[in-house]
């Protein structure tokens, strides 16, 4: 993801569309798309909502990750999440690349994601010498606790990540969620009484 363009931009290219055709989808000039993009003005939540609807894009949020430095004697400085986190497809199974020279090699490595051989070798590498801005784009959390005991990392950094992996993974006691709404809306179209089911409590 590049931070020099905006969310309008970035969505636009992603759907293919050029400044003149998501102005006239989104229903307004080509000359505000231009400004918008440019910084040069500031759209309103409402403008931005509508750009990237046309877009066939939404405005969300997602929560900041927060990453621990640590050091060790033998492999040096390393990162350790507080929590995990997604990357949305087609980017957790899109092919990487890494300079070569941080292999003492004069090509890029590359790893395919969407091989699971490769995903493993590139989230072992990842895990130990990546950025924080590396592991947030190419790392996706469920992708890594379904291979998380196959990984090959220095017992000091699994020990570090596991309380991530353990709290991803933690029985919920939370009340069951109604995706989309859709029970209660049906149970409303035929008359019938919806009653979400409460949380279990633990036996002590």
């Amino acid at each position: 993801m590049d931070p020099t363009k905006t969310v309008i931009e970035r969505a636009r290219r992603a759907a293919g569309l050029s400044q003149q055709k998501l102005a006239a989808w989104a229903r307004t000039q080509q000359s505000s798309v231009s400004e918008y993009e440019s910084r040069k003005k500031s759209p309103t939540l409402e403008v931005v909502e509508r750009l990237l609807e046309a877009a066939d894009a939404e405005l969300t949020f997602k929560p900041i990750i927060d990453f621990d430095v640590r050091q060790d004697p033998d492999i040096g400085q390393y990162l350790v999440p507080e929590r995990l986190w997604s990357v949305p497809m087609p980017d957790c199974f899109s092919r990487v690349q890494v300079l070569g020279a941080l292999f003492k090699s004069r090509r890029p490595r590359v790893w395919d994601l969407s091989v699971e051989a490769e995903r493993i070798a590139y989230y072992e590498w990842a895990v130990v010498r990546g950025t924080a801005d590396l592991l947030l784009e190419s790392v996706d959390g469920i992708l890594l606790m379904q291979v998380w005991e196959r990984l090959n990392v220095p017992q000091v950094i699994r020990e570090a990540w596991q309380p991530a992996i353990d709290a991803a993974t933690a029985p919920q006691d939370t009340q069951p969620r109604d995706p989309a709404g859709l029970s209660a809306w049906l149970a409303k179209e035929i008359g019938v009484e919806w009653r979400p089911v409460r949380p279990r409590k633990r036996p002590h």
